[in-house]
């Protein structure tokens, strides 16, 4: 197929694909009159697709559009703290719950902006985590090994004022060390610390109304990593900050940059 069609592996996978769900239907979904499957043989259950290895420009091409640029940070920061409230105000219930989780949802987003870290990584910091003095937390990359990752001057603003009234609005018990709490639902439930999913969601309400629904928490991740890179242009210090075992991976960044940098030699022309 891929050479008489001139397809590609990866046109050739989607085409695949198609088939293997095709011929499933016809044998384990679609009967005829007599409710007997149309066929008794699936010959493409054993088929297997095309491995196919993307390029780290590919990726990069990919994650173009999907993440904030510099000058996006502080706007969508401060759209978390103040504007989502000001576009709902008419709606008393969103208005409620934005004003009782704004301080942190604002420290989430504001953390995950300034240091670059995972959705798991967020969810699992605790109060004995956090050195607010050296701006560092101390969280478990994967593969279980422990690692300080540093954050931003605005992320430990962000944090500091969340922590001023974690205990005054979610009201946790003394042994509840976890750092972001989700509040209680109904009269007899208790504080809990914010899942990973409660986290993709309030990222995903955010995005959605800041106007760009294709942000996630891995992208806001990307977008700091796209921003360290063109900030310092050193991919070692940020393989480490991203916690990558391999520099391949982080090479991405380098690829995402381009369009920016081709931008910023086209400007001395002018």
């Amino acid at each position: 197929m891929e050479y008489q069609l001139g397809n590609n592996k990866l046109t050739i996978n989607r085409k695949l694909s198609s088939l293997k769900s095709l011929f499933d239907y016809l044998q384990n979904k679609a009967e005829t009159i007599d409710l007997k499957p149309y066929i008794q043989r699936n010959v493409m259950a054993k088929m297997d697709l095309n491995a196919v290895k993307e390029s780290q420009e590919t990726i990069a091409n990919r994650m173009e559009g999907k993440i904030l640029r510099e000058n996006d940070f502080e706007a969508f920061r401060v759209f978390v703290a103040y504007d989502y409230g000001e576009l709902n105000k008419t709606n008393k219930r969103i208005m409620h719950y934005h004003q009782f989780n704004r301080e942190r949802d604002t420290a989430i987003i504001s953390l995950i902006l300034g240091s670059g870290l995972r959705l798991s990584e967020v969810s699992g910091i605790n109060l004995e985590d956090l050195d607010l003095t050296k701006s560092s937390v101390r969280v478990v990359r994967k593969g279980g090994k422990e690692q300080y990752v540093y954050f931003s001057s605005q992320a430990s603003l962000d944090i500091e004022n969340y922590l001023q009234i974690r205990e005054t609005k979610y009201t946790p018990e003394k042994n509840e060390r976890f750092l972001f709490i989700a509040a209680p639902v109904g009269r007899k439930g208790k504080n809990r610390r914010l899942t990973q999913r409660s986290i993709e969601k309030l990222v995903e309400k955010y995005a959605t109304a800041f106007g760009k629904p294709a942000l996630t928490v891995h992208s806001l991740r990307h977008s700091f990593a796209t921003r360290y890179h063109i900030e310092n242009n050193d991919v070692p210090k940020l393989k480490n900050q991203l916690g990558h075992s391999s520099i391949q991976t982080t090479m991405i960044y380098t690829h995402l940059t381009d369009d920016q940098m081709r931008s910023a030699v086209n400007n001395m022309d002018k």
